[in-house]
């Protein structure tokens, strides 16, 4: 696992993997998976290993692949290298894979051992995990916001809430998934790039604008990443070539109650290669995904700042609940201090728990 984790933010779509060859109780050789569309951890692993490997035991954090995608099936240089037994930490969750690689193993003479710490390398690639189960990203909900609750002021100015070691902290929070997600509201008052600290395609950015209300030269159309515009498909047989220009992908979506469908974007956002979407704002969007249910881990940013105002936005608006008793559950995993703020990380619970 800990050799998985060197691949950190670099896999994406694929999980995070680590193998080791060992032979007569001795590390023979190890590898990972390094970034998408290199070499698997298995098969690095064991074209070190070479003609060492005959005989020996292969530890693995993950299920080898039984398909081609970028690269062969792991599981054929598994059964080509004469390793003797094969210890697996967990099952691959993709459907493509699901037991098929152990499948071929045993049947190739391969003893094969399942789920040696299943719930620790699951939780390593908890973004992988839930993709290719609910064929919906793992959605991170982040926030900046005042003392009292505000997120800009009641003139809609939102720069800045936070304070800039807090604002360097988002820059690398976007660095460790695959896309980031705000609103119209926030996309026209901010005008943000929605960029993370390495050059490069990553990360991609999601805008909702079902009307297509921003200016086609706004920030989050430049850069060298993607831009996802989710649209309306009611306005989808309007759109002009003059609208389109400077826009990057457009998304047409159904419509619930006046809103975008939020559950025909994350499905087709998965689709697309999406395991982790960064969601930043506002108050709108927040509301609409946690109370979809689709937030699996908070990070909420406060800054000791009072602002006041009755028209001011705050971290999450919409329709809210109408009991305390019935708000939804926040379990800490987190806290600590960058700056003058605090960051509290959390992780939505039932009310029991």
């Amino acid at each position: 696992m800990a050799l998985a984790q060197k691949g950190f933010a670099r896999t994406s779509p694929n999980p995070l993997v680590g193998a080791l060859v060992v032979r007569q109780g001795r590390l023979v050789s190890q590898g990972y998976h390094g970034f998408f569309g290199g070499p698997h951890a298995e098969a690095s692993a064991l074209k070190k290993a070479g003609p060492k490997a005959r005989g020996a035991t292969l530890y693995v954090t993950l299920e080898p692949c039984s398909s081609w995608g970028k690269t062969p099936p792991c599981v054929d240089a598994v059964t080509a290298s004469g390793v003797r037994r094969v210890v697996i930490g967990s099952l691959d969750p993709n459907p493509a894979h699901f037991r098929h690689g152990v499948q071929k193993l045993k049947r190739a003479g391969i003893r094969v051992r399942i789920g040696v710490q299943a719930k620790e390398v699951e939780r390593q690639n908890e973004a992988f995990f839930k993709t290719q189960r609910k064929g919906i990203p793992f959605i991170t909900l982040k926030m900046a916001q005042s003392w009292d609750g505000k997120i800009a002021a009641q003139n809609g100015r939102s720069r800045w809430v936070s304070s800039a070691p807090a604002r360097h902290f988002v820059r690398h929070l976007r660095d460790e998934v695959d896309a980031v997600m705000v609103g119209t509201r926030t996309a026209i008052l901010d005008n943000p790039r929605l960029q993370g600290t390495r050059p490069g395609e990553k990360p991609w950015r999601v805008v909702l604008d079902a009307k297509l209300e921003l200016p086609p030269k706004a920030r989050i159309f430049k850069g060298p990443q993607l831009t996802f515009v989710a649209v309306s498909e009611k306005r989808i047989k309007s759109i002009s070539h003059t609208a389109l220009n400077g826009r990057k992908v457009l998304i047409p979506l159904p419509e619930r109650k006046g809103r975008l469908d939020l559950e025909s974007l994350l499905q087709q956002l998965a689709w697309l290669g999406v395991n982790h979407l960064l969601a930043e704002g506002g108050g709108e969007l927040a509301w609409s995904l946690i109370s979809g249910g689709y937030v699996d881990r908070l990070v909420w940013i406060i800054a000791p700042k009072i602002l006041g105002g009755r028209q001011a936005k705050t971290s999450v608006e919409g329709e809210g609940m109408n009991r305390p008793d019935r708000a939804l559950g926040v379990k800490w995993t987190k806290v600590y201090r960058l700056g003058a703020d605090w960051v509290f990380e959390g992780r939505p619970c039932s009310r029991e728990s």
